[in-house]
């Protein structure tokens, strides 16, 4: 930069700074703080931090100095000054003194007496082409190579930033209040960021690299040519200016240089997912690809060649900062979103997501925008708007969310269903009950249409489309019989081989499991097993109508089968059948036990007539005179009538 010849009509640009000082004595007015003497507090606008103008003494004798005095703790990082004090290029400001008064940070650096460019546009003044190329560009890259060899990450790269030295020889790089400190990594993750006017995809993330700074530069040069940054054009808009600042696309006019056009679309790439990869043509410009445009070399714009092409696997995913974590896998990002989807909302409404997408993929930019426009009031119907656009997004994701947890596949999402409605059986003492969180966040989840999307877009099953939206109706409308946990139930039921079935406080694996422990407590208690089947008889019968394979519903038939008996007295006698009874009979005769069959024709006649007249036929060995002729004994009990009807 000590060759560069600076002609003097672009000297003549560099006005020098007017001092005004405030009147009123502020707190450190008049100290000395090191070698600098605190003359005066400089009227200059910052929201950050006070600025004074001190004298140097000591070996700093003779000059004027800078001091910004930070407001807040903290401020700036110790390790950066640190580093900057190392830093002995022109063009960049060097740090001469840091420390804290009160608490509060300082730092001090040379005073330049002309305006940082910020304030020359302000003005009005415009830099030519030949301007940028003589003196900014060459200024600007070599602070930047000087800070990034140094480990610094200046993040806030902006002409409010860039001073002519007294010389104007030199542009240089002041202020480095939020610049970090990047060691060996590649990249850092902060929640300080530049401003936004000049931000690249990355940095909405909060994601910094060296390629961060280059797009800050790319987005300075075009505002020095132009006067303004290229989402602030006074042609556009302001709803096309907010378009095009979402998915940070550059407009230029009809006359705008190719040149310098060239370089800012270089410097402005969105995609930096081969920032690694030296002669990989598509990657966002640098030091060297700055160089070799200076130098009048044919350098290669990025994405002007082989596009980014849709649907690109993680290793082409640019990090996104989602919920206090970077991901950079596009999958492992789209299930947070899944599982937090109001946090995903936020994102996609601030236009944050496709600002990102439109830094690696212009399709899937697309549908993120078209999103944008569909939000909306209606939290589920918003809900239900970024599901979508997740599996729009990665076509092949297959997973979906249900009450916070991940479900790989529809059987998952069945047996989801199933421990709802089970468990709150087992809560209710049965399939009637009221609704409980479980089967409430079932019917929830079934009423915001996620499902039906989901059988549509993900599994392309229509079946279970339909079966989603006529569930969903019945609920919508709530002229059902069935309550919420047998909606649930039939759901689970009907989308897996789940047969797990909830009955007397009890959850069996399967009816056939539930039928042979039955058959168990039959040969054990008959009486246990005939009250037991009397309380559950409706939930028994629901679940034999709507499990929806043969087999459950047979050894649910089976066990009902088994309690259609007709019992007498005190589980003393019981017959499944008129035939069964007449058998016992015979047994009796065959047996010349003619006592026992008086004693039974006299306890029980009035039942054995109410049953006999039920199934229609006359039951053999016993008269109807005979019957009507002995007398009925008192405390008879009946039970199981519906056996025979």
């Amino acid at each position: 930069m000590s060759e560069t010849k600076v002609n003097s009509s672009l000297s003549s640009k560099f006005e020098e700074t007017k001092v005004n000082i405030v009147q009123k004595l502020p707190d450190i007015t008049g100290l000395t703080l090191g070698e600098f003497h605190i003359d005066s507090r400089l009227e200059i606008v910052s929201g950050e931090a006070d600025i004074y103008l001190c004298s140097g003494t000591g070996r700093y004798s003779g000059k004027k100095f800078l001091l910004k005095y930070y407001r807040r703790e903290n401020a700036v990082k110790p390790d950066v000054l640190e580093k900057l004090k190392t830093v002995t290029s022109p063009c960049v400001a060097p740090v001469e003194n840091f420390g804290a008064y009160q608490g509060y940070q300082y730092v001090v650096r040379p005073y330049y007496r002309r305006a940082a460019l910020a304030e020359l546009l302000a003005k009005g003044t415009r830099f030519s082409e030949e301007d940028l190329k003589t003196l900014i560009i060459p200024s600007i890259i070599e602070g930047l190579k000087a800070v990034h060899d140094a480990g610094i990450l200046h993040k806030d790269l902006k002409p409010a930033n860039l001073i002519p030295d007294d010389t104007g020889a030199h542009i240089v790089l002041i202020d480095f209040g939020i610049s970090s400190d990047a060691g060996k990594n590649t990249f850092v993750v902060t929640q300080t960021g530049m401003t936004l006017a000049y931000a690249a995809p990355e940095a909405m993330q909060g994601i910094f690299h060296k390629e961060t700074d280059y797009y800050a530069f790319g987005i300075t040069v075009f505002e020095l040519f132009t006067g303004f940054t290229p989402f602030q054009n006074p042609g556009l808009s302001p709803e096309e200016a907010a378009r095009l600042a979402s998915i940070s696309k550059i407009e230029f006019s009809e006359n705008f240089p190719e040149d310098l056009k060239k370089l800012i679309s270089g410097l402005t790439y969105k995609d930096i997912s081969h920032r690694n990869e030296k002669d990989n043509p598509n990657r966002r410009w640098g030091f060297d690809e700055v160089m070799r445009w200076l130098n009048s070399e044919d350098v290669p714009v990025p994405g002007e060649g082989t596009a980014p092409a849709s649907g690109a696997a993680s290793s082409t995913f640019q990090p996104y900062r989602f919920k206090g974590k970077t991901y950079t896998s596009e999958i492992e990002l789209l299930r947070a979103m899944l599982v937090y989807p109001e946090e995903g909302l936020k994102d996609l409404g601030r236009g944050i997501l496709s600002h990102h997408y439109y830094g690696m993929d212009e399709k899937k930019g697309d549908l993120v925008s078209a999103a944008e426009k569909k939000l909306g009031t209606d939290a589920v119907a918003n809900s239900r708007l970024i599901t979508s656009l997740i599996w729009n997004l990665r076509p092949d994701y297959r997973e979906i969310v249900f009450n916070g947890r991940v479900y790989t596949s529809i059987h998952d999402l069945g047996r989801a269903f199933i421990d709802a409605g089970t468990e709150e059986a087992l809560q209710n003492h049965g399939l009637r009950g009221d609704s409980y969180p479980l089967t409430n966040a079932v019917k929830e989840f079934m009423l915001s249409g996620i499902p039906e999307e989901y059988a549509e877009m993900v599994l392309k099953n229509t079946s279970v489309r339909e079966l989603f939206s006529k569930t969903s109706a019945l609920w919508k409308n709530d002229e059902h019989g069935e309550s919420d946990t047998e909606l649930t139930l039939i759901l689970g039921y009907s989308l897996c081989d789940d047969r797990r079935i909830p009955v007397g406080g009890k959850i069996y694996e399967s009816p056939e499991t539930f039928r042979n422990e039955m058959t168990a407590l039959v040969k054990k208690n008959r009486r246990a097993y005939m009250k037991l089947v009397e309380e559950v008889r409706s939930d028994l019968d629901f679940l034999d109508k709507n499990i929806p394979d043969r087999a459950s519903r047979n050894a649910l038939s089976r066990a009902l089968d088994d309690a259609k008996l007709a019992v007498f007295g005190d589980n003393e006698y019981h017959f499944k059948n008129g035939q069964e009874f007449q058998s016992y009979i015979q047994k009796l005769v065959h047996e010349e036990k003619p006592y026992e069959i008086r004693s039974l024709l006299n306890r029980y006649k009035t039942s054995l007539k109410q049953v006999s007249e039920r199934v229609g036929q006359r039951l053999s060995g016993c008269p109807a005179k005979k019957m009507q002729r002995d007398s009925p004994a008192s405390g008879n009990t009946f039970t199981g009538e519906r056996a025979f009807r």
